[in-house]
């Protein structure tokens, strides 16, 4: 049994992405593992693509499948029919994983078995943005269930193999209206015996590019190279996460002043009283805000 099954859906031309996407996986901290590539509708040269990197890591298994209706789920579930991992995580193949993003996973479920990390968003202009989907930081059994429920991505997200077997449908076929992923983890969330866990630390570079299928094939190619390099220095990581909170401060001076802008407004149309009243909330948001940069710095850089 391997410590990890990672699961990578790829398809059409994205074979060109993979070497930089599982490159990153290939270089985890934890070496026991196994990687599943899951085709959807690939094309020839993906397969080519694919097909070396088998040839140069025996951990590398392809599923190769037609074009599914949406984004070829039930050929995940058929494919963690054969894992053998203890945990299970996911890799989008225009993402980067940090190298101690399973071990981060997989220390985390042996006391939970479901769990979410922080990322680092990429912006197009290579900007960064520390970031997160869990609406919570910590154990979800400290937190009310309403909030715990709300979650989605793919790459930042792991379980162990015993939960997904215990799921009443596991991966498979996505309404048209709702979110591929999200879709997925509400079956976790759901779940009587789900304990997750939201971890403080930053362990994927995230490039999402509008909405799905976002940027083609060839223009995300040297953004995915330029990083990937970056993701094998530890030193320039430190800065990746570095520059990724300061993004996250930056972001929130932004909505401060936004907030500001729309206080005095009010307080023109519905009259000095409710105008400070909304003035007054919005520096309690910036107080809120500020302190959750503050512990993102803590949890994230010094744990």
């Amino acid at each position: 049994m391997s410590k990890a099954t990672v699961i990578v859906p790829t398809s059409i031309d994205r074979g060109m992405l993979l070497p930089y996407s599982i490159g990153s996986v290939q270089n985890q901290t934890i070496r026991d593992i196994e990687i599943f590539i899951i085709g959807d509708g690939v094309y020839d040269e993906t397969r080519d693509v694919i097909s070396q990197l088998i040839t140069n890591d025996d951990r590398i298994r392809f599923f190769d499948h037609p074009k599914h209706e949406r984004r070829g789920e039930i050929y995940r579930h058929a494919a963690l029919q054969e894992a053998k991992g203890e945990i299970v995580c996911y890799l989008c193949d225009r993402d980067l994983m940090l190298p101690d993003h399973i071990e981060t996973h997989y220390n985390q479920c042996k006391t939970h078995n479901f769990s979410s990390s922080m990322f680092i968003r990429v912006n197009e202009d290579s900007s960064l943005r520390l970031d997160h989907y869990f609406a919570y930081i910590g154990s979800s059994t400290d937190h009310d269930s309403k909030v715990i429920k709300k979650t989605g991505g793919l790459s930042m997200i792991s379980h162990t193999l015993e939960f997904y077997h215990k799921l009443p449908y596991g991966w498979r076929t996505t309404p048209v209206d709702q979110p591929t992923d999200a879709y997925m983890w509400a079956q976790f969330m759901e779940h009587k015996k789900c304990k997750s866990y939201s971890h403080p630390k930053a362990t994927i570079l995230y490039f999402k590019r509008s909405s799905h299928p976002g940027w083609p094939s060839t223009k995300r190619l040297p953004e995915l190279a330029h990083w990937s390099e970056h993701v094998k220095n530890k030193e320039y990581i430190e800065k990746i996460k570095y520059d990724g909170l300061i993004g996250l401060l930056n972001d929130t001076n932004l909505v401060r002043e936004e907030r500001d802008k729309l206080a005095k407004l009010l307080r023109k149309k519905q009259g000095d009283q409710n105008g400070q009243n909304a003035l007054n909330t919005n520096r309690k948001r910036i107080i809120f805000h500020f302190k959750r940069g503050l512990y993102l710095l803590i949890k994230s850089f010094w744990r």
